[in-house]
């Protein structure tokens, strides 16, 4: 019989469990203090058997490794979670946000959709296999990184430190409502900033605004369309101003104004072309204004997944997980991009797959059904199953 048709109820419970620990765990970042999630991961992972160390990536900041090792006959399956989260926010919950509370079907709190359930069931997964004595043909692993919310820190360590050495393909747990994600859109953001001349707010001539031109320069970026190909599977590509500040008095004509540009891009879009673009337009801006200077900065750098719909490891997972939960999967895209943008140039063939409705990341009263979080696992297990466990061929994937 397959593992993931032997799940237990105890299993079930313990995957339960572990979500409602790791959600109870604070790691919101900024300022991304993720230790104690990592260590409750190396304490249970340990308490299964399985082989753990923690990775410093800076202070108080480790990545979590776990590995059941195999035969060394394939390449190597990388189970990939990030540990931090986003802070919960100003609005009200209707919930603790910290609470790992069980109530209607759902685990709430910050963190428990985005993504301590996808950890928790990669986690309980490579645990069930384990302890039935399984030992696949290549090394099946986990990585539990940081600053996935930032800048990626932790995928950055693992890649640059040799974590995807003898790796051949990675799954994410980000959630996808169980849906197969072989793509996502790429995020490039900017840090803008205008430089003008104070003066007193009665006489704004003697003065550059700083606010009022990078408005204008924001106004233009809106209506700019950069050079793309339609896809299938994703949205068009998008604009969004995140944050703007400026200004130190109502009387004073401002002489500094920053804002933060997010910018989703589609594969096939070339990053540096669009930042020299927006230069362009900056550059034009200020030959138009006497003393205005902007400066154009990348806050983050984070290319599209693009896993070809008929790879054989979306075909492999799409097979495994219908298997597994008794229908084909659907696969799409997602709008949100994943630490796998920082890996994109290994070569190593990437999926999404994980529990959580991924409209819920980020958002007040963030939970995930305890249902999906027990066909995650069973759906981890079948995927590993096939990759490292059947047949005799390492490229069957």
């Amino acid at each position: 019989m397959p593992v993931h048709a032997s799940v237990t109820p105890a299993e079930e419970s313990e995957v339960v469990a572990l979500v409602q620990e790791l959600v109870r765990l604070h790691s919101v970042n900024p300022p991304g203090n993720e230790a104690a999630v990592a260590e409750a991961i190396a304490r249970q992972a340990e308490a299964w058997g399985l082989e753990t160390r923690l990775d410093v990536v800076c202070d108080g900041r480790p990545n979590v490794l776990v590995r059941l090792a195999g035969a060394g006959e394939r390449r190597g399956l990388l189970l990939s979670g990030h540990t931090d989260t986003v802070p919960p926010g100003e609005v009200a919950w209707e919930r603790e946000p910290l609470s790992g509370e069980l109530a209607d079907g759902l685990i709430w709190g910050r963190g428990a959709t985005d993504m301590k359930a996808g950890v928790a069931a990669m986690l309980v997964a490579m645990a069930a296999l384990a302890r039935r004595g399984w030992r696949p043909k290549g090394d099946l692993l986990f990585a539990g990184t940081v600053d996935e919310e930032v800048a990626s820190l932790g995928a950055r360590h693992l890649r640059d430190t040799g974590g995807l050495n003898g790796v051949g393909w990675i799954v994410i747990g980000e959630p996808t409502n169980l849906d197969v994600v072989p793509t996502h859109r790429g995020a490039l953001w900017l840090e803008i900033t205008a430089y003008g001349k104070t003066a007193h707010g009665s006489m704004p001539d003697l003065g550059v605004n700083a606010i009022l031109h990078l408005a204008e320069l924001l106004r233009w970026l809106g209506e700019r369309r950069f050079p793309y190909q339609p896809h299938p599977l994703l949205a068009p590509p998008s604009m969004n101003v995140g944050t703007i500040a400026g200004g130190v008095k109502t009387n004073v004509v401002p002489d500094r104004c920053v804002a933060t540009v997010d910018l989703r891009t589609l594969p096939g879009q070339d990053h540096a072309a669009i930042v020299q673009d927006i230069r362009d337009l900056a550059a034009e801006l200020e030959s138009t204004v006497p003393g205005l200077r902007v400066d154009v900065r990348i806050a983050n750098d984070m290319p599209p997944v693009e896993t070809p719909t008929d790879h054989p490891l979306v075909r492999t997972a799409r097979a495994a997980i219908a298997d597994a939960l008794g229908a084909e999967p659907r696969v799409r895209g997602a709008t949100y991009y994943t630490d796998g943008g920082v890996w994109v140039e290994a070569g190593i063939p990437i999926v999404i797959f994980g529990p959580g409705d991924d409209r819920l990341a980020h958002q007040p009263n963030e939970g995930v059904e305890v249902g999906q979080v027990v066909q995650a696992v069973r759906g981890y297990i079948a995927i590993a199953e096939r990759l490292l466990g059947l047949g005799g061929r390492d490229d069957q994937a």
